[in-house]
């Protein structure tokens, strides 16, 4: 086996599916309420010795170099700008989402940009229904609507219903939305909202390009690696033969 050319196609495999989370990243970072993934790594040499009860024989034991351990989602707020819209909320806290009842079931999201349907129901950019702190749809009368720091909507002065907050352990599913097996609603004292604004991504796109970037030169790096440590090999093999 040769080891270079190994841990040069580790290398390979690894700064691609990096750049695969980067580049998703940058392309979201003007999506409302978007959260940017990031990578964890782990070496192959550690996960060898794990397998063999901690300890190694060996050059055989030797790692491949980092890999992939996993992805995980950076929760930290982004910056929150107003739109004047008066269904429009941004969450202020680094927790907490609202709650969608769709098709699939009920999903969870930081994109706040409501509005309302023909059916005077609030809803989502897609659609999806808005639970209230009840979990159930939020229906509004004709008139004019506010909603305060703690989602509580106010329709001609009168209270209707408030908005839920809700917060647990949160799956991405792709559309801005995640799944949940155990959220629950917040407290009012544990909600902060920001009404007629809407919170950005927490992406910095100047970061992400220059990750993306980085990322692209080390994945050529290790590939003009592969083709020298096979030519390296073939010329061996060719000197073996005289």
């Amino acid at each position: 086996m040769n080891r270079g050319i190994y841990a040069a196609a580790t290398a390979m495999q690894t700064s691609q599916r990096w750049l695969d989370v980067v580049t998703n990243n940058l392309s979201n970072a003007n999506t409302t309420g978007y959260k940017r993934d990031v990578v964890a790594f782990n070496d192959t040499y550690v996960r060898e010795l794990r397998a063999q009860g901690g300890a190694g024989e060996g050059i055989g034991s030797m790692g491949s170099g980092m890999y992939v351990k996993g992805e995980g989602t950076i929760r930290d707020k982004g910056a929150i700008f107003r739109t004047n819209n008066p269904l429009d909320l941004a969450i202020e806290m680094d927790h907490g989402m609202f709650a969608i009842e769709t098709p699939q079931g009920v999903r969870y999201t930081r994109d706040g940009a409501f509005s309302l349907n023909s059916a005077g129901q609030m809803v989502n950019n897609g659609g999806g229904l808005v639970l209230s702190d009840r979990g159930t749809p939020i229906t509004l009368p004709p008139g004019q609507i506010e909603i305060n720091s703690k989602g509580e909507i106010l329709v001609g002065g009168r209270t209707i219903a408030t908005v839920g907050v809700f917060d647990g352990s949160f799956q991405k599913q792709g559309s801005n939305l995640y799944t949940s097996s155990d959220a629950a609603v917040l407290t009012r004292d544990e909600v902060e909202l920001r009404p007629m604004s809407l919170e950005g991504s927490n992406v910095n796109a100047i970061d992400a390009m220059v990750e993306m970037i980085s990322l692209q030169r080390g994945f050529e790096m290790a590939q003009r690696t592969v083709l020298s440590e096979d030519e390296a090999s073939q010329r061996l093999i060719q000197s073996l033969q005289r």
